[in-house]
């Protein structure tokens, strides 16, 4: 269950509903730590989901020392990379992540490469004999809103996982075939204990950067915006062909105006028109 936010004119949402959404949400998404780590246990490789935008910022350590520590294998997936210029990715960023994988599930690229990769890679895994299905297990662990679950079905050629924009739209574990001898187990996106706040505001941007953070669901998206705007003013004034000076404030009022996202006294309902800025970065329409 996931809040919606309109876009068109004169809609309003109730807030004790909500409300409740967001209790629900914030009670659910407390079981995820749990069940990553119970996935990384069940598993021989884990494919751990970045976002080729942000790799350094979607890595989660706490997970790859309980990986390193169980000695698993894992396989670092570099997913979007249709909305970065590769050549651009600082070497110090990725030269320690190996084997790793470039892909775009938008244009497909990777897809064979990451499936030769897990099959090469299950070679060098032995099952133990008492095993009653045989078969080596890949878990696809990574931060809300990587990509996890349209990898899965990059990798199979059908949908068969779940697939949201929204942070945390997979719910709970699920088990996909790749092959006769593999099995892929999906999870719903985490963000690190230590990592989570509701009041840092360095935390709130960097998570509501990299989609981990739903545009829906962050309580200051103006201040988001604001973080955005200091790091990619141009991106953003290109996309929306507003010269703002690098200032978010002018930028939320000339594009308020320009969506008519008005409130009484005519004035830019800055909320509105900051989520909508938010929802257009994280669903990929803004490029870096």
């Amino acid at each position: 269950m996931k809040t919606r936010h309109s876009f068109s004119k004169g809609k309003r949402h109730d807030s004790s509903v909500i409300t409740r959404q967001k209790r629900y949400i914030k009670k659910e998404k407390a079981k995820y730590p749990a069940l990553a780590e119970k996935i990384v246990q069940m598993s021989d490789i884990i494919l751990e989901v970045l976002d080729a935008r942000f790799i350094r910022e979607t890595r989660n350590l706490e997970l790859e020392e309980s990986i390193r520590k169980q000695n698993k294998k894992i396989i670092y997936v570099f997913n979007k990379a249709d909305l970065i210029d590769i050549k651009k990715i600082k070497e110090e960023d990725i030269a320690s992540l190996s084997p790793k994988v470039f892909v775009s599930c938008i244009t497909r690229k990777g897809g064979k490469e990451l499936r030769n990769k897990i099959k090469i890679t299950s070679y060098t895994i032995k099952k133990p004999v008492d095993n009653s299905l045989n078969k080596i297990t890949a878990g696809v662990i990574g931060y809300p809103n990587t990509g996890k679950s349209s990898i899965i079905n990059l990798l199979v050629g059908k949908p068969s996982a779940g697939i949201g924009a929204d942070a945390g739209f997979t719910k709970g574990i699920q088990k996909v075939n790749l092959t006769s001898d593999i099995v892929l187990i999906d999870s719903p996106g985490i963000i690190p204990d230590k990592e989570y706040s509701d009041s840092n505001r360095s935390a709130i941007s960097r998570h509501t950067k990299v989609g981990a953070r739903s545009y829906s669901q962050v309580k200051y998206p103006e201040m988001v915006v604001s973080d955005l705007m200091k790091e990619f003013s141009s991106v953003l004034e290109k996309h929306y062909s507003i010269n703002a000076e690098g200032n978010s404030e002018i930028l939320i009022e000339i594009l308020g105006r320009k969506k008519g996202f008005l409130k009484k006294g005519n004035e830019v309902d800055e909320d509105k028109t900051a989520r909508l800025i938010l929802k257009d970065w994280q669903e990929g329409r803004i490029r870096k």
